[in-house]
């Protein structure tokens, strides 16, 4: 039969596993991971770079890995040139020989996989035997070599184990530790049995209050580590276990996990644990908390690791995430916080202000007007002026650049500024811009060219001044430039400011949240000369030339007795941050990045001289006060903010806090600055300066091995399209081939696909054809609730379809939880830079949420709110043949509506036009398809609902009518009536979660559609459309349609059927959460059984399929609680 099997076409096989890491080992500078049935092999140097050796695939059948046991070969002596792999999970066994020495990895013997009829906890090798601990509490002996079964012993308490542990070199000193669901620990012996009979456990121990997941024995100390569903660690003291009749006794009980605890892994001088909280914690042997790694996201960390040489934990997760972190003391210097004494009797007054001049400088000033200098290398307070003009009010911002780029400024209430080279305070500058109180100062650096200080006063001024140096260095210039008007609010000064590179433009923030952008200088305002008194357009509104009243004197004006001339904004996007304020400008690789108090942060980009928003994105969760924003070197970004009582450094690309002090909160004066060398943050409490300082910059000391895809179940898979590179690009992947490997050759194509997830995110996949790698381009995280569904339309390249240059660009819609909908435009370009050779550019278009309206109510708390919270099951996009016509958004929705959506102006508008109740019940599945006929089109939808109901409507005169096309509102401000279906077909008896069309000619649509009982339904769909003479003159008539042939497959699959794809009148394809591909053949009545695959992703939620190229055939993506591709050839 499988030599027969071998025949059947097609036949798909598994190209790339996205799984929970589920075991982790350590082999010298080796690791060895475990994904679904596949073992990667990483080789790790001493810095900790990654290099992924080998990914051997299928090597467990259809049983996940738990776990590695090493050998090393009898021959050779040691592990780094050969070794004895003992692989298990589940039920499944299986040993390898492999050569991996010289960075090469080549597998030299493979035993057969044995099956065991009990679960497997644990492995020890007995010299050249197996012992294997099952799960009804025996040990097994196996000899691998010869494939055969030795013996197995029973405890007398077979009970369900929940792990295991087994102990000793040979038959004769084996111990078992075995965790019962009784939260006890059994000891017990299988070489006392006596001719095979079941042997009295030696020793129980009780203490955990819940089951026990994991433990872990370190002989050289005779200590035992227990992990338990009870969110505990136990440290036990048990001495030498292999000798019978030992006294066990409890020194630690350790609680610092939030949730229940996977795994636990103990060392000479530490103590690793990690649980479905996300978080490894790192104890001494006393039960102190040394360190604790976050970053894995979703339902927690499944595997542990460690190099105790290296001092390294390694971490797997269940966002498919592979992390590499360092102990303390070995490789990343300690950071703390640290008071730096100011308190003196030489000291008068209080300090008011604290800034940082590089990462090794502090500036602070008291309310005597008295400015200090901490050198960190000196490790003393200087003095360097006094001036007490600056005794009850005073701001202090040092100037941004390189390490010792030494200047400051101050303002005092009366419009004073002073700037001070700090090497040289004498040489300091004053003048008086204007009149009144400073409110805010501000620096603006571009490169090593250009440094302007920007000062707020009174009305809205914002003064604009040059500062430069003399070429002694000995002496430095500020002259007034020009001056700004910001657009009037109720706190009108500016927050933070920033060039935008070439240098023409000032990117300011104010008070108010609005971001507004300034030519750098008066001569490249679009019509110079023209001055606010002419009715500038400032945040919308002429000013009035009334304002011209603020004035100038004192040296900051453009000549004596003269008003200055005050420029208004070109562009302004007022409000974006709310009323908290702008926090932060950041510019970068041609983007703004603004950052506020309103827990987002946004990438705008200017063109044409306008501020546009590209896209919003969300901190982590808690996070709302959002201080600033940093580009690292890699690349990424790291975001500064205050979460509570903490101010934390964020990354969101891997989705933890890198550095974390404990200050107290934003509202006091604080200053931080990072370097290379070192990151500080530096702020006031308790009358002195408090100073966190960690070598390496903002960076944390970690590697991520491989990145993690999503955090929880990916609900939705959609490919956008293909990008092909050239032959001047490598393969883009971080998994090398060896040479004699098909696909080595070169990058050939790549997909991009989009994923949605439950975690809120979508995610930006690339996909190469011939490498089986994946690559994380970007993720957005617009949502508030789940992401459900996802929908392409206007797929084309960067310049359109006649333009030879590789790339991709596409308008995505999701939608999901809460009734929210995203639409944002993709653009996907080549770039040499990044792992993946791609770069990924996102800009949000347009939101839409049903309750929009009833969240601008006022005293809605004492309404009663008449929807429910709706979610959005599915979405079809019906795209116009014709231009001009904007596309239509069909959405399922639980509530039991259908929901129209016109996208208009290219997305950025997304408008609810009409919708229908006809299902009174969920809508599960939405599908559009068109029907082409000579001289016509039409474009029809279908629906399908719990009940197994389909229903087909025509779109057609909606798409290019509009409203018109629509039924009136059933009540005035409710959208139109989208009116009755074509055609109403009861397929299933269920609900209905898979729905796909195929044209087959002539008129003729084949219609699938997979239940929630297993069952697939299969009929063919005529549509007949009126001749175009009988409707010239009268009003359009819809089609009709009816079902030619329709058959029944009741039982297709064991599980609901959640992936169908018609891929040629031939062929059809199906998924299930029984986790079987199966191919149908159609076109000879009933669909018929060709063949079926096994895959590992559990829970599939949505599958796509299509044609990669002849060459390649076709790719399915599975995406359930992981992501998994196949592929077949026709």
């Amino acid at each position: 039969m499988d030599a027969q099997e071998d025949y059947i076409w097609p036949r798909a096989t598994s190209e790339l596993i996205l799984l929970p890491v589920t075991g982790l080992e350590c082999v010298g500078d080796r690791l060895l991971a475990g994904e679904g049935p596949d073992v990667l092999v990483y080789s790790l140097d001493f810095g900790g770079h990654l290099r992924m050796m080998k990914r051997v695939q299928n090597l467990l059948g259809h049983y996940l890995i738990h776990g590695f046991r090493v050998r090393g070969d009898p021959a050779v002596g040691d592990v780094d040139s050969q070794a004895m792999l003992a692989v298990f999970g589940s039920k499944g066994l299986r040993v390898v020989k492999v050569s991996w020495g010289q960075g090469r990895f080549r597998e030299v013997w493979r035993s057969d996989l044995w099956s065991m009829s009990d679960w497997i906890w644990d492995v020890r090798w007995l010299e050249e035997k197996v012992a294997v601990a099952l799960g009804h509490n025996s040990v097994a002996l196996y000899n691998p070599m010869l494939g055969r079964l030795l013996q197995e012993v029973h405890c007398t308490d077979r009970c369900t184990l929940s792990s295991a542990c087994l102990i000793g070199n040979t038959w004769k000193e084996l111990t078992v530790v075995a965790g019962a669901i009784s939260n006890e620990l059994l000891v017990w012996y299988p070489a006392s049995a006596a001719d095979l009979e079941p042997v009295t456990p030696d020793r129980r121990v009780s203490g955990h209050m819940g089951v026990i997941f994991s433990m872990s024995y370190l002989d050289s100390k005779g200590l035992l580590a227990t992990a338990s569903e009870d969110r505990s660690v136990r440290l036990w003291k048990v001495g030498d276990l292999r000798v019978p009749g030992g006294r066990v006794q409890n020194i630690g009980h350790c609680f610092g996990h939030s949730a229940r605890v996977w795994q636990v892994k103990l060392l000479e001088n530490y103590l690793i644990s990690a649980g479905e909280d996300c978080v490894c914690l790192v104890w001494s042997h006393e039960g102190e908390i040394l360190q604790a790694f976050r970053g894995h996201q979703g339902r927690g960390i499944r595997a542990v690791a460690a190099h105790e040489q290296q001092a390294w934990v390694i971490t797997g997760g269940d966002d498919s995430g592979i992390r590499l972190w360092h102990l303390v003391g070995r490789g990343y210097p300690g950071a703390g916080v640290s008071a730096l004494c100011f308190k003196s009797q030489s000291r008068a007054g209080t300090l008011k202000a604290v800034t940082l001049a590089g990462s090794w400088r502090v500036l602070a000033v008291t309310d005597t007007g008295a400015l200090y200098l901490y050198d960190l290398e000196v490790k003393c307070w200087e003095h360097l002026l006094e001036d007490k003009r600056f005794r009850s009010y005073c701001l202090l911002e040092a100037a941004p650049g390189p390490e010792g780029f030494g200047l400051c400024a101050m303002a005092n209430g009366e419009g004073l500024i002073k700037v001070v080279p700090i090497n040289t305070p004498a040489a300091a500058v004053d003048l008086t811009p204007f009149q009144g109180k400073v409110h805010s100062l501000s620096w603006a650096l571009r490169g090593y060219e250009e440094l302007l200080l920007l000062a707020s006063g009174p009305a809205g001024v914002l003064a604009c001044l040059e500062v430069s140096a003399a070429p002694s260095g000995k002496a430095i210039f500020v002259k007034e430039r020009c001056r700004y008007l910001l657009p009037p609010s109720k706190q009108r000064w500016h927050t933070c400011s920033a060039f935008l590179p070439p240098g023409n433009y000032l990117v300011c923030g104010d008070r108010r949240g609005s971001v507004l952008l300034f030519p750098s200088r008066p001569e490249l305002y679009p019509t110079h000369g023209v001055g606010i008194g002419v009715g500038l357009e400032v945040g919308g509104k002429a000013v009035a030339a009334a304002v011209a009243a603020v004035l100038s004197v004192g040296g900051g004006g453009e000549g004596d007795g003269s008003t200055p001339t005050e420029w208004g904004p070109v562009s302004t996007l007022p409000a974006l941050h709310g009323k908290q304020g702008v926090t932060s400008v950041t510019c970068h690789s041609g983007y703004v990045y603004t950052t506020g108090r309103d827990g987002a942060y946004y990438q705008l980009r200017v063109q044409s001289g306008q501020l546009q928003p590209v896209l919003r994105q969300k901190s982590c969760r808690g996070m709302n006060w959002l201080a600033g924003l940093r580009m690292v070197a890699d690349g990424s970004m790291v975001i500064l903010g205050f979460h509570a009582n903490e101010f934390v450094v964020w990354s969101p690309r891997s989705h933890e806090k890198l550095h974390v002090v404990h200050c107290g909160g934003g509202h006091r004066s604080w200053a931080f600055s990072d370097t290379e060398a070192a990151v500080a943050f530096a702020y006031l409490k308790d009358g002195d300066v408090m100073l966190y300082r960690a070598l390496g910059g903002c960076t944390r000391p970690h590697v991520i091995l491989r990145e993690g895809l999503h955090g929880r179940e990916i609900t939705c898979v959609k490919r956008v399209g293909t990008i092909t590179l050239g032959p001047e690009f490598d393969v883009a992947s971080l998994l090398p081939l060896d040479p004699l490997e098909p696909g080595s050759q070169g990058p050939g194509l790549i997909d991009i696909v989009i994923t949605g997830s439950e975690d809120t995110t979508v995610c930006v996949l690339a996909l190469p054809t011939a490498t089986g790698a994946a690559h994380a381009l970007t993720a957005i995280g617009n949502h508030s609730s789940s992401v459900r569904t996802v929908a392409v339309w206007g797929a084309s390249t960067p310049g359109g379809p006649q333009d030879p240059r590789p790339g991709l660009t596409a308008h995505v819609v999701s939608a999901g939880g809460r009734a929210e909908m995203q639409c944002f435009s993709l653009m996907v370009t080549p770039d040499p830079g990044t792992p993946s050779h791609l770069a990924c550019h996102i800009t949000h278009l347009s939101s839409h949420r049903l309750d929009e309206a009833w969240d601008r109510q006022r005293n809605r708390h004492r309404m009663v709110k008449g929807d429910p919270e709706t979610r959005y099951m599915s979405l079809a996009v019906c795209e116009p043949d014709r231009p001009g016509l904007d596309p239509l958004v069909a959405a399922a929705c639980s509530d039991g509506a259908v929901r129209l959506f016109v996208l208009q102006d290219s997305g950025r508008r997304l408008q609810l036009l009409a919708e229908t109740f006809h299902h009174k019940r969920c809508v599960l599945k939405v599908h559009a398809f068109t029907h082409k006929s000579p001289g016509q089109r039409r474009l029809l939808l279908s629906s399908a609902a719990t009940d197994g109901s389909l229903a087909f409507w025509d779109l057609t005169a909606v798409l290019d009518h509009g409203a018109t096309a629509l039924q009136p509102p059933a009540e005035p401000g409710f959208p139109h009536q989208l009116g009755t279906p074509c055609l109403t077909l009861q397929a299933h008896s269920c609900g209905i979660n898979s729905l796909h069309t195929l044209p087959i000619g002539e008129g003729h649509h084949l219609v699938a559609s997979g239940s929630e009982d297993g069952s697939l339904h299969v009929f063919q769909l005529a549509v007949e459309l009126p001749e175009l003479e009988e409707a010239a003159g009268e009003a359009e008539r819809e089609p009709q349609l009816r079902v030619l042939e329709e058959h029944t497959v009741p039982c297709a699959h064991a599980a609901h059927v959640t992936g169908l794809r018609i891929l040629s009148p031939n062929l059809m394809v199906s998924a299930s959460i029984d986790q079987r591909l199966t191919f149908w053949r159609l076109g000879r009545g009933e669909p018929t059984f060709m063949n079926s695959a096994v895959y590992h992703v559990p829970d599939v939620a949505d599958m796509d399929c299509w044609s990669v190229s002849p060459e390649f055939g076709h790719r399915c993506a599975l995406g359930g609680q992981g992501l998994e591709v196949y592929n077949w050839y026709d």
